[in-house]
């Protein structure tokens, strides 16, 4: 085992140190593989690549500092645009097609995010992996990063456990997003993000399959658990279990197929969301967008075989300005297009209080637009003509021991639960408020009305 120090790495210098660090890597790969170790002590660098069987282990406090100059990130393999139009290959840390690698310890990595504008082009990712098999992340703190914290594409066999990230300090600081991936696990991790905490997508045309996200505690100013939005491939075989979401903003979960993916045989487990708001949105849309130039061009997708079981929570309702226009947060929203339902859909054991608070214009606003292609967003769609559950073009939804109610003392001049385009709805001890759903606290609207 080698130490930083021991290639002539100097704790607490304020030079950039990616050469020293680098060499590090390098020197221990070419003798088989093993661990490079970071000892205590401030370490500034630029991009640094992982190679084959080398583990970056981090001492309890080693830090691992991003330079604040663009010119240390040069661009990497794999661009791509994401899908708030940005140009993402540049990055701190990352590997391509190598087997083996791992990052350990209990040290930090710092990705020094606020020395980059949200507008710069080219603002770098902390972690990527690309094509890599047999990848470790355990027991690091992964902070400040200028863009997403973590990427993982392409990817087999990985295990992200124990880690912690908190990150605010740029836009779109996803916590760790999945893309078209396959036997990835994540758990028993602690997340504080600016935006989605966790990230399932397909910016490539091969799936996200065989993942499984367990024993989280996650807080995200927008959005905590998320399938999409870049869909364009498939998403099949997905668990996510016993998981705690507090002080969450734009969404606890989000289910979403825009791209043309088939979203099938996923299984959403005991999660507990205290103060979140728009609980549950599942979203088929038609963005239809392709990442690369290669990609071929896909028909509508598929959302089918979906299931959501002992989900509990309370709603924070807020006001929130998108695109100008005050909007309501509050509700669960369920959501196919014309033509295109959403097929197979069970909730069971859902348990949800709401703020209320919805105006009488608010019951009546019938027409709430389809919005096919518009970035899937469900403040976006409000106000909706229900307090409760919003539910349209659904083919095949089970609502089974469900309650929902109003906070004490709250009223709403909506009804707790819209229908539209909804065949093969079967309510099983639903109840509001305690006492059993009545016909009339139920607004059916055909697809033609």
């Amino acid at each position: 085992m080698k130490t930083l120090i021991d290639h002539g790495a100097v704790p607490g210098a304020t030079t950039v140190q990616t050469a020293t660090i680098q060499a590090a890597i390098d020197t221990c790969a070419a003798g088989g593989g093993g661990t490079v170790l970071v000892p205590a002590g401030t370490y500034i660098t630029g991009t640094l690549q992982l190679r084959d069987r080398v583990t970056l282990h981090l001492e309890n406090g080693a830090v691992l500092k991003g330079s604040d100059h663009l010119a240390d990130y040069p661009e990497i393999l794999g661009s791509f645009t994401d899908a708030v139009g940005q140009k993402r290959n540049r990055c701190l840390i990352y590997a391509v097609g190598a087997t083996g690698v791992a990052i350990t310890g209990q040290g930090v990595i710092d990705g020094n995010g606020g020395a980059f504008g949200y507008e710069q082009d080219g603002r770098p990712f902390l972690l990527r992996m690309i094509d890599c098999r047999d990848v470790q992340v355990t027991g690091i703190t992964l902070r400040n990063s200028p863009g997403w914290v973590s990427h993982y594409l392409g990817c087999e066999n990985v295990h992200i456990h124990g880690i912690s990230i908190h990150s605010h300090t740029n836009g779109n600081n996803d916590g760790i997003d999945i893309d078209s991936c396959r036997r990835f696990r994540v758990s028993a991790c602690d997340l504080d993000c600016g935006d989605d905490a966790i990230c399932i997508k397909s910016t490539r045309a091969t799936p996200s399959e065989n993942i499984v996200v367990t024993g989280c505690v996650i807080r995200s100013i927008w959005g905590a658990l998320k399938l999409g939005t870049e869909s364009a491939g498939d998403f099949r075989n997905i668990i996510i279990s016993d998981c705690v979401i507090r002080d969450t903003c734009g969404g606890g979960l989000k289910i979403i197929s825009m791209d043309g993916c088939r979203l099938e045989n996923v299984q959403v487990n005991n999660i507990i969301m205290d103060n979140v708001s728009g609980p549950i949105f599942v979203r088929l849309g038609a963005r239809l967008r392709r990442y690369h130039d290669d990609q071929p061009e896909r028909p509508v997708g598929i959302i089918r075989n979906v299931s959501l079981r002992n989900i509990t929570g309370t709603v924070w309702e807020e006001g929130y300005l998108l695109y100008g226009k005050l909007k309501r947060k509050a509700g669960i929203i369920i959501t196919g297009l014309p033509g295109h339902p959403i097929e197979n859909l069970r909730l069971e054991g859902i348990r949800f209080t709401f703020p209320g608070g919805g105006s009488a214009a608010d019951a009546a606003h019938h027409a709430v637009p389809e919005q096919p292609a518009e970035y899937p967003e469900f403040p976006s769609f409000h106000p909706i003509p229900a307090w409760g559950f919003y539910l349209r073009h659904v083919k095949g939804l089970t609502l089974r021991d469900v309650d929902i109610s109003l906070k004490d003392g709250a009223a709403d001049a909506r009804p707790p639960m819209f229908t539209e385009d909804v065949t093969g709805l079967q309510l099983d001890g639903v109840t509001i408020a305690g006492s059993a759903v009545t016909p009339s606290q139920i607004v059916n609207r055909s697809a033609n009305a």
